[in-house]
């Protein structure tokens, strides 16, 4: 019975593995096959599209690939417990606290735990053994809050604010926050749970913000009406960068904007390639012997060769990518 437990853990590790190291050239391959927003793609509807005046919206111009670039505006202003009402079009917030969390085992072993700042509630009572791990109730809550009403020229603007997806770090200092003394650290607003201390402790939580500033932004999209420019559902291309910007220096920011997004997906592959690997070649690391090229056998053995891989198939891609 021992021996079929093990052999089935070990047949659904090296399932996982492999099917990891599946989702990794997937992931790998869709960072170089242009399926992101490319210069190209965008130059070739750039060269279709014409510019608009958003204080003068032209009913007929509905249907038509626009670039239009515009001021983002609202009259109202956000806040929440700790900020004071600043001039934000979105304001995010994100909440962690210092709290008890469980590491599984693979291999059937016991649980271990351990304290560290982690995003939400973690729910204690799921724990294998939640006596000695019990953590508080959260008591502030993550949120994200927008305006109701905002401007784009004469657009109305909510639909543009509601296709942004990438806000940016609010920098905090004491002048923007309610209480001017509560302590910062890192970026982040900490709450003692207790009042007191230097280190983290159980209970302990930080805060930090996303926004979406007002101001100028250039939206390429075809116009839906003459009221609101968008739809819920945009049709054909939506690309929407910060400034008013020429033609060129819009191109140029999507350009970059796509290399980065390229870039970091190749990243993330290669990482889940190397976990995978880790899990399909566990089994054998009894038999990995590098020597004599490399003094290293065993689990490290393991770890030398599919972090070895793992670059060389990302370096593959990036090739792939240049000659594409």
């Amino acid at each position: 019975m021992v021996s079929i437990l093990g052999g089935s853990k070990k047949a659904i590790g090296v399932f996982g593995g492999g099917l990891v190291v599946f989702c990794s050239f997937l992931l790998m391959w869709s960072a170089v096959s242009k399926e992101v927003v490319t210069e190209d793609t965008v130059s070739q509807a750039a060269a279709k599209a014409i510019d608009i005046d958003t204080s003068k919206p032209d009913p007929t111009d509905n249907g038509k690939l626009v670039v239009a670039a515009g001021e983002l505006q609202s009259f109202e202003r956000l806040e929440d417990e700790y900020l004071k009402p600043g001039p934000y079009l979105v304001l995010s917030r994100r909440v962690e606290m210092f709290q008890w969390s469980e590491t599984l085992d693979r291999e059937g072993g016991a649980p271990t735990y351990a304290m560290g700042w982690y995003d939400g509630q973690k729910d204690f009572f799921s724990f294998a053994t939640p006596e000695g791990h019990e953590n508080p109730l959260m008591q502030v809550k993550p949120e994200t809050r927008k305006v109701s009403q905002v401007s784009f020229g004469r657009f109305d603007g909510a639909q543009v604010v509601g296709h942004v997806t990438k806000l940016r770090p609010l920098a905090l200092t004491p002048e923007l926050l309610k209480e001017p003394t509560q302590e910062i650290v890192d970026n982040k607003i900490i709450i003692r749970r207790n009042g007191v201390g230097i280190s983290p402790a159980l209970g302990d939580i930080r805060i930090s913000y996303e926004v979406l500033s007002r101001g100028p932004y250039t939206v390429m999209a075809v116009q839906e009406d003459e009221r609101s420019l968008l739809s819920a559902s945009p049709r054909s291309v939506l690309v929407i960068q910060e400034g008013l910007l020429t033609t060129d220096d819009f191109l140029k920011g999507v350009k970059r904007e796509s290399d980065e997004s390229s870039q970091g997906a190749l990243f993330m592959g290669g990482g889940l390639l190397f976990f995978g690997l880790v899990s399909l070649l566990a089994p054998l690391r009894s038999k990995l012997d590098l020597r004599p090229h490399m003094n290293v056998q065993g689990s490290l053995a393991v770890l030398v060769v599919s972090a070895g891989f793992s670059v060389f198939v990302m370096l593959a891609f990036t090739i792939l990518g240049f000659l594409q």
